[in-house]
This record gives structure tokens, sequence and C-alpha cells, in this order.
């Protein structure tokens, strides 16, 4: 899954996002300190579409139907620079649906990976190319004031499956001002933000993991919830 060059990836666009000399690395799906959890029970992925949705917006996960074979990774290789625990929480969704929930504890890297084919079959992924957009909802919820993530490091960033080289990582606030106040925002981002720079060899029509990426030279503690990942056409 070539670990070192995801990791130098996310690396280096996070250390962009909150100015920070350096940081650790996630852990991947197969490194020590990650840990793959299981959002449902397909052994092969749902088909990638070869046109768009009707309506023009295709569901990819949502908790309760869309996306039953997803899998994701999280990170606790060291507690003392900061775990993160990635998993489905039922009825804290949008409308009391289950959400997908990324909770960090500590300072340093705490994000995940949520894999929307399972990792199987290893060609799986959806062509975006038909579509504007990439959507989501997100709602974070910090302990405190204090230890809630600095909106400004939150980004997203995407995974394929054909050459396994990462998108460009997009700040979520420049699309949600006021994301972070605890209520559920629509965030709508446009595909071609993620083919851009570091994004450029990122292929578009192999997408198949979605990835939250935060960093904090000091402690956190949040729960981060997503849910309705969908592609659109504006």
């Amino acid at each position: 899954m070539e670990l070192g060059s995801r990791c130098a990836t996310v690396l280096a666009s996070l250390t962009v996002l909150v100015g920070a000399a350096s940081c650790l690395c996630p852990p991947c799906p197969t490194a020590a300190g990650a840990a793959p959890v299981t959002g449902g029970n397909w052994l092969n992925g749902p088909p990638a579409p070869t046109q768009v949705a009707s309506g023009g917006r295709l569901v990819l996960w949502d908790g309760d139907g869309a996306g039953p074979s997803a899998q994701g990774w999280d990170s606790c290789a060291d507690p003392k620079a900061g775990c993160s625990k990635v998993g489905p929480a039922s009825g804290e969704g949008l409308n009391g649906s289950t959400a997908l929930r990324l909770h960090g504890d500590g300072p340093g890297f705490l994000g995940m990976g949520w894999n929307l084919f399972g990792w199987y079959p290893e060609n799986a992924g959806y062509d975006m190319t038909p579509y504007t957009h990439l959507t989501f909802q997100i709602r974070v919820k910090p302990k405190s004031a204090d230890t809630a993530p600095d909106p400004d490091s939150v980004g997203i960033l995407l995974g394929c499956s054909a050459n396994k080289k990462d998108s460009a990582t997009v700040t979520v606030s420049r699309y949600a001002k006021g994301f972070a106040d605890g209520q559920w925002h629509k965030v709508e981002i446009p595909i071609s933000a993620f083919t851009k720079g570091p994004g450029a060899g990122f292929d578009p029509q192999s997408f198949w993991e979605f990835r939250v990426a935060t960093w904090s030279p000091s402690p956190r503690h949040f729960d981060i919830y997503i849910d309705d990942i969908a592609l659109e056409k504006h």
C-alpha cells in the first residue's frame, strides 16, 4: 500500500496546515499501532458507478445502508504522541442515524482513514470525474473549548487504488466557516481542489479512501463526526 508514501504526504500536508516544523506520521492499516475497524460484512466492495447517479448525487457512506463494506484505520502507535480511534457511532449521525466517529486524544497527529471498499478488491474505486463535488456532513464535539481541534488544522484528503497516490489536503474551514461550533455542517469541496499541487498524481477515477487529518503541538480531546459522504454534480 506504499505506506511510506502515504505517511510522507500526510505529514507534509499537515505541516502546511498548521505551520508545524514536524509531526508524527500516522500508522497505516498494516503498520504497528494501526487498528483496522470493520464497518460492514461484504467480501467485495460495491461496483463503482459508470454514470452519474439519479439526481446527480451518489451516497458513498451513510452508516445506514450505503457503503456496508467500509473499513477504517486509526492511530495509536505511541500514546504519548496522541491516539485516534475511528468507527461507526449509532445514534450520533444526522437526524439520529449512525455516524462515523473520529475520537482524538493527545498531541501530534490525530486522524483516520475510511476505506469505502474495505481495501478489496485491490482495484476497487469510484470514478469521481462525472461529478463536481465531494460532500459530507461534519460535527465537532470537544471535551472542552481548550481541547477542541484548531479548525484550520482539520483537513480532508483522499486515497485512490490505481496508483496509491494521495490527493492534496483540503482544509474544512475553507468551505465551511464555523464548522467546529458543535452543530452539523454540510461541506461541499470541489473535486478539482483535491487534484492540485501535491494531489496532481491522485487518480480521481479510482477514489476509495476518505481521510481526516489534524495536528496540534498541545494535547487535544475531541470527537469529530462524519455522515453522508457523497459525490454530487452541481
